[in-house]
């Protein structure tokens, strides 16, 4: 067995180990972290139990991408950075991405499609028929804070590496694969969850990981994915803090 595919099988447990920590923490047992966050500094639960698992899973997060470029170094500097923004896209015929296609477009146009598909679900599965006036701003540092954050973790354990670890050894169209069904499983569990949101989540899954692939960094998909975290914590928020 050469020292890369061993690299490679060593990482993938610890890739699914974390997975399963932002599964656990987060939907299955999330009253398993102590309350670290408790008043008079923060003074709501449900900011509380928010940011303590955001803590909790970006220590998780970093721990696993320095393991990771512990065992694949030179894949690991290829693709831990933001990555060439510009780069050339893949052409895909059914997402009418053409070969001159680059992703400073094809970020830009499935950062607004993805977007407005995210809050059309959140709309009318979690808001609709609430209302509110200047209470989303007294809230909106948490929002942003809390997108960054669990952006960032979910990219780096589901996305990067994954690609670190799996780039070479595979086809990049299986490891997109493989990544969606990483990032779209647990969302059953999540918010958008169910099969649909699963499905949703699993396409975002794929083209995350085809951005970080060509653009060899993390940039588009962590963009496009704090985008999307700030319509489902914003919705959050509107139905736990403010009614």
């Amino acid at each position: 067995m050469n020292k890369s595919l061993r690299s490679t099988l060593i990482s993938l447990p610890i890739i699914l180990l974390g997975t399963f920590s932002l599964l656990y923490f987060g939907a299955l047992s999330p009253n398993t972290i102590p309350s670290w966050f408790s008043d008079p500094w923060i003074r709501d639960p449900f900011v509380d139990g928010k940011l303590k698992y955001q803590v909790v899973t970006f220590g998780i997060a970093l721990l696993i991408l320095g393991l990771i470029f512990f065992l694949k170094p030179i894949q690991a500097r290829q693709f831990y950075k933001l990555g060439n923004l510009n780069a050339l896209a893949k052409p895909i015929r059914w997402l009418d991405i053409k070969s001159t296609d680059r992703w400073g477009k094809v970020g830009t146009t499935f950062a607004v499609i993805v977007s407005l598909a995210t809050g059309a679900f959140i709309y009318f599965n979690l808001v609709r028929g609430l209302s509110f006036g200047t209470e989303i701003f007294r809230v909106m540092p948490y929002i942003l804070i809390l997108s960054g954050m669990n952006s960032f973790t979910e990219e780096a354990i589901t996305r990067l590496s994954v690609i670190v670890a799996l780039d070479g050894l595979l086809s990049r169209p299986m490891i997109y694969l493989i990544s969606a069904l990483i990032f779209g499983i647990p969302h059953l569990f999540g918010i958008p969850g169910g099969f649909l949101g699963s499905l949703m989540a699993g396409f975002l899954g794929w083209l995350l990981a085809k951005s970080i692939a060509e653009t060899e960094g993390i940039f588009w998909a962590w963009f496009i994915h704090f985008l999307q975290d700030v319509i489902i914590f914003g919705g959050l928020f509107l139905v736990n803090l403010i009614h």
